[in-house]
């Protein structure tokens, strides 16, 4: 592994880094962090370590699949078409079920999916399997409903789920009627207890009630980093900010030099974002202070694609300050040094 400089000329704020190309044999399918490795579920779940070995277990799943996620501790993983309906959630390379997600606009955002293993050893599969306004949260192993309900839900086209690193809270960033970009997040514990939290009408208090945000990551201890766009009719501005989920108010709130997509939060100081590009963002400025022009990821804003064409396969790993990018013959890693 190679330190490089960052492309063009940094403004105060760069940071130094680690780049890393692993050769594939061909463009991978997917890509999710397990450990020090990258893994492509949908190609097969073949591993690729840091260390230049690979591991290929020579199973393939015969379907259009394009995206995956996995659990934190590497036992479980999605299969998914993410603009089509189709899932397959997987044991290992064992098949445990197929998932579904409702037909409605489905070819026009995200499939909502997330997985997170809990202290105790069972993994939550947050999904909407009935109907695109209905978040659910199931045992992985067992498919066990753990929020059954009957009450309406709020209504809202989930996409884009995320746990928190602790799994305390869902975040789903989707969007709503007319149509706009809408962000919500959701108290894991309490929902288990009471599951019509779930589908509360009221998504962010103190940040217009999460309309308007393109993109949301969980950022240090109870916060949340969104983007968020203003449209007038001749022009559109991007704004960069924190909220905090215990105050349930905004802490801080910048102007972006550049439209943003998906985000990884760095630290206090810095976010990554990943629209066309992967930009190095300050956080207290809001201009671009590094960039990787070379790196396609993609001219996602929001969690409507489905007139876009489909990005690169991309994994954050936000707690090692590091992020992977498939290309048509290998990996990239961009691993940011500590402050």
């Amino acid at each position: 592994m190679s330190r490089q400089p960052a492309q063009g000329t940094p403004v105060p704020g760069a940071m130094d880094f680690q780049r890393q190309t692993l050769k594939t044999p061909g463009a991978v399918s997917s890509l999710c962090w397990s450990g020090d490795a990258l893994v492509d579920p949908v190609g097969g779940l073949v591993r690729y370590h840091l260390d230049g070995a690979t591991f290929d277990p020579h199973v393939r799943y015969s379907y259009r699949f394009d995206r995956s996620v996995m659990s934190p501790d590497g036992r479980y993983s999605v299969l998914y078409e993410s603009l089509g309906t189709t899932g397959l959630l997987l044991d290992g390379t064992e098949v445990v079920r197929q998932l579904t997600r409702d037909f409605y606009h489905a070819d026009t955002h995200d499939y909502p999916v997330a997985l997170h293993t809990l202290p105790s050893g069972r993994t939550l599969l947050a999904h909407c399997p009935e109907s695109y306004c209905v978040l659910e949260l199931e045992d992985a192993a067992t498919g066990e409903r753990l929020t059954k309900r009957d009450n309406l839900p709020t209504d809202i086209f989930h996409s884009r789920l995320q746990f928190s690193p602790d799994g305390r809270h869902l975040a789903s960033a989707g969007w709503i009627w007319h149509p706009v970009d809408a962000a919500s997040v959701f108290d894991v514990p309490r929902a288990l207890e009471a599951p019509a939290s779930l589908d509360s009408a009221a998504l962010m208090d103190g940040v217009e009630n999460g309309l308007f945000l393109t993109s949301v990551a969980f950022g240090a201890k109870d916060t949340l980093v969104f983007a968020r766009i203003e449209e007038s009719r001749d022009d559109a501005t991007f704004f960069l900010g924190t909220y905090s989920l215990t105050e349930r108010k905004v802490l801080a709130e910048v102007t972006l030099e550049e439209p943003a997509g998906p985000l990884m939060v760095v630290d206090a100081e810095h976010v990554v974002d990943f629209f066309e590009h992967p930009k190095l963002v300050s956080r207290s400025t809001g201009r671009v202070v590094q960039r990787w022009e070379d790196l396609d990821t993609g001219r996602a804003l929001g969690s409507m694609r489905g007139h876009l064409p489909t990005p690169p396969p991309l994994a954050l790993d936000p707690a090692h300050r590091r992020f992977a990018v498939g290309t048509a013959s290998g990996i990239e890693v961009v691993t940011l040094a500590a402050q």
